[in-house]
């Protein structure tokens, strides 16, 4: 219900804009069916409410695994050990994704979470580089645990930092953010955009600090997927 029309036809603008353009199309998310990637998993069903987790300290309990439940949402269940991977950003990092706990794949009410949608959609389309937010970071051993029991392998990761308001809350419509388009019909030129912009999508690691090296040409040719 998110997914509205006109919103996705003023992001296509705003990226053709900017000169960011694509090759091909995919399948949006209403179209999928998540339920053959469920079913290939490990799981089991949690009957616990978010209330019960934050009343236990915020994690779910493991608990639940051996209660044997029959409905509710469905969790997946993860393997124990440690997950090492590389982050173009933030270096080696070495996460146990049992500190979040068993990850929801299906909430009670029959709808597939982020969690699951991501890893199977990267899997379909062959997405090999994933960009997104730093608020994602840790969480991505819960996903690459995803991909090792689907048997594939984990794209290459990029969290890049927030920009927050003065709250220390990201950025949003909430703070009087501009968005790209109210800044190209007060004149601002797709040139000053991208010079303010951050070094992501595989610029050099010192383009933070330098975002004039920002090349929007050195990004054709690659699949990148900003989640």
């Amino acid at each position: 219900s998110r997914a509205r029309r006109h919103l996705e036809s003023r992001q296509r603008r705003d990226l053709e804009w900017l000169g960011l353009h694509w090759d091909r199309e995919v399948r949006p998310q209403r179209e999928r069916d998540y339920q053959p990637w469920l079913d290939r998993l490990p799981t089991y069903f949690c009957e616990c409410s978010r209330r019960t987790i934050r009343e236990g300290g915020g994690n779910h309990p493991l608990s639940c695994r051996s209660a044997g439940s029959t409905q509710g949402a469905v969790r997946f269940l993860l393997p124990p050990g440690e997950v090492h991977f590389v982050d173009r950003v933030h270096g080696e990092l070495v996460i146990d994704p049992l500190e979040f706990g068993d990850p929801v794949l299906r909430r009670r009410d029959g709808v597939f979470t982020y969690n699951l949608a991501v890893v199977a959609d990267d899997i379909t389309d062959g997405v090999t580089q994933v960009v997104r937010g730093g608020d994602l970071l840790e969480y991505t051993c819960v996903q690459i645990r995803l991909f090792e029991a689907f048997g594939a392998h984990p794209p290459s990761w990029m969290h890049a930092p927030l920009v927050l308001g003065a709250d220390g809350r990201k950025l949003s419509k909430s703070h009087q953010s501009e968005s790209i388009a109210s800044l190209r019909e007060a004149g601002t030129t797709a040139e000053e955009v991208r010079e303010k912009l951050l070094g992501w999508l595989g610029q050099d690691p010192d383009v933070y600090d330098h975002p004039e090296r920002f090349d929007v040409d050195r990004m054709h040719g690659h699949t990148i997927i900003a989640h």
